[in-house]
């Protein structure tokens, strides 16, 4: 990896990080719903020149995203992500214009709006330490711990059932369809959907994707796979 790319902040002066990656595609991944999808998957290899932590934090950084464009932060809708099944004509008066309903199904989308629709869908898996005659997982938890408390109230598992709404266009390759055996996400579960959902004042922001909070992340040299763009 070019070493313009790389950024360090060690306490040993010379210490480099030594980055590498490679990337395979048509990857198959299933990621528990039922619907394996292909997707290009990187893997990213770095040494770390001396322990870490704990707590260890892992964000992903995007550049040039506007998420403080008002359009953008206003479009959603706080009631339905509370919870309340909201119905299509509160939707179609709504903020989350210019994703309110869907024109196919007729049904509000869920959750509506563009900030949801836009979520950050690559993942990442957790650090693996090299040199042994295996790899040696470093557990990260990414649903525990990265969202705030205050966040966290602002969602409700949905009152809606599958068949009363549609999910968001940017969704469709994970969420087809909602059903009762592929029903829509419990928003009150999922953390990494809060943390986007908290839009970043600049347009170059970095945001919270899991973290270990007992354990060092040891000297040495690690590989995290990463799946470009899982929905």
């Amino acid at each position: 990896m070019p070493t313009d790319l790389i950024t360090t902040a060690f306490k040993a002066q010379n210490a480099n990080a030594n980055a590498m990656w490679s990337k395979i595609e048509n990857v198959t991944v299933d990621y528990g719903r039922g619907l394996p999808v292909n997707v290009t998957q990187c893997i990213l290899q770095f040494s770390i020149p001396e322990d870490m932590g704990p707590p260890v934090l892992f964000f992903y950084r995007l550049t040039d995203f506007h998420q403080n464009h008002r359009r953008y932060v206003a479009s959603f809708n706080q009631k339905q992500l509370k919870g309340d099944a909201v119905g299509k004509g509160e939707i179609d008066g709504s903020s989350c214009d210019p994703l309110r309903s869907d024109n196919v199904t007729g049904l509000p989308y869920y959750p509506c709006g563009l900030i949801a629709n836009s979520i950050f869908n690559d993942t990442f898996d957790s650090p693996e330490l090299l040199g042994g005659s295996e790899p040696i997982r470093y557990e990260m938890a990414n649903n525990t711990g990265i969202a705030w408390d205050s966040d966290k109230e602002l969602y409700g598992q949905t009152k809606y059932k599958p068949n009363e709404v549609s999910p968001p266009p940017n969704w469709r390759r994970l969420y087809p369809n909602y059903t009762e055996e592929l029903p829509p996400p419990n928003l009150a579960e999922w953390e990494g959907f809060m943390v986007w959902m908290r839009t970043a004042g600049l347009p170059a922001f970095s945001k919270l994707y899991q973290r270990n909070d007992t354990t060092a992340l040891a000297q040495g040299t690690y590989r995290v796979v990463i799946n470009d763009g899982m929905w």
